[in-house]
């Protein structure tokens, strides 16, 4: 999967290259605003699957995960919620080679545990990269919340960055890449199903309105879960490389990807029968379609190589990416949860003339 060779790649140089905090105090660095009128809250589920025996413990035990969960809130005043628990940036910290603790300056836009408005949601359920966390698709999340959508981000127990339980236990990633890439994936679907039966059972999602979006190999987790569980009726996969063998999607999807090219891509596009594009565009990086631009500053990354913050983070600005990553995915959600027609997967738009229409 391409995010287990960035990861491998960026170690190897992240213990060459001693990256220095700036001196002086690093200012807050605030996620872009929401784009839609409805105010968010974001707020913590624990899901235990007691149907499941977790593949990835030690010892045997039920399937736990922790999810984060932005929807449209009843009200603009409260507490501003933290970006992450203290061990999940430190996780990425260590991964990025950025100083210690100085990617806890950004700032979301969610408040903490708001009220949500009490009607059944449109959902999109995000499932993070190798080594990622369910917080680096905040930007994202906050803006689809803004929309009127409810968006749940799942930890992936052992292959996150790091969970914390509401008991106080923390499980830090610990998962080599796996040999058995595809099996990993189907662990990650599975997850993404056991969180989608228990936000219906918790009558919180219109089971008729399902996505299921992800980044990396969350990307390929997005495209298996539509596979594999009926009640997802559309999938996008964030520049996310594809398991052998390549199978279609039964439903809609996109693939929005970076500039590069790999034959799984390819393959599936030859593959899927149901409604499917692949869109390329040429400034972003790996990362771009996350958080992690605005790790840049904070962190001290612009001292990576040229060559690899260039395969990181691309020639965007942060904004941009952003932007770009919103327009897309909001547009694909609205058009197959809520029927509302776009001209963005059909031809290349002024607005965005970075991307291009590779397959459809």
């Amino acid at each position: 999967m391409r995010s287990r060779v960035v990861g491998l790649l960026l170690a190897l140089v992240c213990a060459q290259v001693a990256l220095v905090a700036p001196a002086g105090a690093t200012p807050v660095v605030r996620l872009a605003r929401p784009t839609g009128v409805l105010p968010v809250g974001t707020t913590a589920v624990h899901v235990v699957d007691q149907s499941r025996v977790d593949p990835w413990a030690p010892s045997p035990r039920p399937r736990e995960l922790m999810v984060q969960l932005w929807y449209p809130a009843l009200t603009t005043r409260g507490t501003r919620a933290a970006y992450a628990d203290v061990e999940v940036t430190r996780s990425l910290e260590s991964a990025l080679g950025a100083p210690l603790d100085s990617l806890r300056v950004i700032t979301p836009n969610a408040l903490r545990d708001a009220p949500g408005i009490p009607v059944r949601l449109p959902l999109v359920l995000f499932s993070h990269g190798y080594a990622g966390s369910r917080v680096t698709a905040t930007a994202l999340a906050e803006d689809l919340a803004s929309h009127g959508y409810l968006v749940a981000s799942v930890d992936h127990t052992y292959e996150a960055a790091a969970v914390r339980f509401p008991d106080g236990r923390v499980i830090s990633h610990s998962m080599p890449p796996e040999e058995d890439i595809a099996a990993a994936i189907q662990v990650r679907a599975d997850d993404l199903s056991s969180v989608l039966t228990e936000l219906l059972r918790r009558r919180l999602v219109d089971p008729s309105r399902i996505a299921a979006v992800g980044h990396s190999a969350g990307g390929a987790t997005a495209f298996q879960a539509a596979r594999t569980d009926h009640r997802i009726r559309a999938a996008l996969n964030l520049d996310g490389g594809l398991p052998s063998p390549v199978a279609p999607v039964p439903v809609p999807a996109l693939l929005l990807t970076g500039a590069w090219h790999f034959d799984s891509w390819t393959e599936w596009a030859s593959a899927q029968q149901a409604w499917g594009r692949h869109l390329a565009a040429n400034t972003m990086g790996h990362y771009s379609f996350t958080d992690a631009p605005y790790f840049i500053e904070p962190g001290g990354l612009r001292a990576l190589p040229a060559d690899l913050f260039a395969e990181m983070f691309g020639t965007v600005s942060p904004a941009r990416a952003v932007e770009l990553q919103r327009a897309y995915v909001r547009a694909f959600v609205d058009r197959w949860l809520r029927g509302t027609p776009t001209a963005l997967f059909d031809r290349e738009v002024k607005r965005y003339p970075e991307v291009e229409i590779r397959d459809r």
